[in-house]
């Protein structure tokens, strides 16, 4: 340092400052915000700010604009606030840094924020190794096993290109706008998204129900203020819960038809009690709970279905028929009811519902029935349980939300027990069950 300047830092009063720099604290409480501030004061205090150096030496290229206008002031407050609630857990520290990266590409600022995500490396390890094993051990069903698994995984890919296009049309939009007024409630709108979930799964299918619901959620989660991420993991859960209504919503349900066939008018005169009742179990405190949570950002990220959705489709395909071949001769389930549930939901979870279907072979009604609602309502375990959940995951991660597995699998793990009990009890009642 030249002497010129060692001398000029001798002249500061070296204790004061550092006892300035170490006991100043945030100080807008003792502030007197109504006081005006002079035009001038506020140049020199710019002046002094503009000596900080700049990082890597570039060139400053900004400038300053000073907003005096109250009401201007108070709308900036208003965006500040929202930002920071959106960003906070409540206890004011930050969630992973600010939502909004470059305000013209939201969808890029949610890539930008949004911490590397590590379930594609899992789901594309776990389908090297139990490719791999397959290879080895069953080497020749594999090929059989990928054949039959491939039709349900091609018709899901057609209806996630089929929704990039209506999203980009607006149709998902207009139909959140049809669906739930501007100024219901929170526990309303939640409620119509969960129910509309539940009648697409019910009487379409498990596949066109996340595929759909999840962006007319996006879309109330925005305009009603929901955390997206809790509303991603309540539309999920109805979905999975809700798929066993008609044998064509779940191909699970279909599998095991296959194996222990109803005939044609038994399968709804038996389960549209049990469907009832585990839709009103499923959205009265999915509801409730979107209701007391805390306030979410003004709107998603995106709301549009992603593209890349499709490509967790390829380790899902590769696990499931590896799965499928190494479990070729089938699994009898022989517990009683309640065991043969609580079996089936186990191997739904751990293996993935649509491997699972294709091993389980019910000896009887009884067990066709266990298998159907342990294949429906079992995978909301584990995130990774069904590939509609993994849709749903991916749809909000693309909206800048985040579906957290240990979320759904604590939520899940609540409801499944009442769930799979209203089931059983409508079973009786419509004499589905003897």
């Amino acid at each position: 340092m030249p002497a010129a300047n060692v001398g000029a830092v001798a002249e500061f009063d070296l204790p004061q400052i550092d006892r300035l720099l170490t006991t100043t604290r945030a100080v807008r409480k003792r502030l007197d915000l109504q006081r005006p501030v002079e035009p001038e004061v506020i140049q020199e205090r710019i002046r002094i700010a503009i000596q900080a150096p700049t990082g890597g030496g570039y060139a400053q290229q900004w400038r300053w604009l000073v907003v005096t206008d109250p009401g201007k002031r108070a709308r900036l407050a208003e965006l500040y606030r929202g930002t920071a609630r959106a960003n906070t857990s409540g206890s004011g520290h930050m969630r992973g840094g600010m939502r909004i990266v470059t305000p013209n590409r939201p969808d890029v600022s949610a890539r930008i924020t949004s911490p590397r995500d590590r379930l594609p490396v899992v789901l594309w390890t776990a389908a090297v190794i139990l490719t791999a094993a397959a290879a080895c051990w069953r080497p020749q069903a594999l090929l059989p096993a990928a054949r039959a698994t491939l039709g349900p995984f091609a018709t899901l890919a057609a209806i996630i290109a089929g929704s990039v296009l209506a999203g980009r049309l607006r149709v998902f939009r207009a139909l959140a706008r049809l669906l739930i007024r501007d100024r219901a409630p929170r526990a309303v709108a939640a409620a119509s998204v969960l129910a509309f979930t539940a009648l697409l799964s019910g009487l379409v299918s498990l596949d066109v129900a996340v595929v759909v619901a999840m962006p007319v959620a996006l879309q109330a989660a925005g305009r009603h203020r929901m955390p997206a991420g809790r509303l991603a993991a309540a539309v999920a859960i109805t979905a999975n819960a809700a798929s066993f209504l008609l044998p064509t919503a779940n191909i699970t349900s279909l599998l095991l038809l296959g194996r222990t066939p109803l005939p044609a008018l038994a399968y709804p005169r038996g389960s549209w009690l049990a469907w009832l009742l585990v839709t009103a179990i499923t959205l009265g405190p999915l509801s409730a709970w979107l209701a007391c949570t805390g306030p979410g950002p003004v709107r998603p990220a995106r709301d549009r279905p992603s593209a890349g959705t499709a490509l967790d489709l390829i380790p899902m395909f590769l696990a499931a028929s590896a799965i499928r071949a190494l479990l070729a001769h089938g699994i009898a389930l022989h517990a009683s009811f309640v065991g043969q549930l609580a079996d089936g939901t186990a191997l739904a979870a751990g293996l993935n519902n649509l491997p699972a279907a294709a091993a389980l072979h019910p000896a009887d009604p009884a067990g066709l029935w266990a298998a159907i609602l342990a294949t429906a309502i079992g995978p909301n375990l584990l995130i990774t349980g069904s590939v509609a959940t993994l849709i749903c995951r991916r749809t909000a991660r693309h909206a800048g939300a985040t579906l957290s597995a240990w979320q759904l699998t604590a939520i899940g793990s609540a409801l499944i027990p009442a769930q799979l009990a209203a089931a059983t009890l409508g079973l009786h009642i419509t004499g589905a069950l003897r």
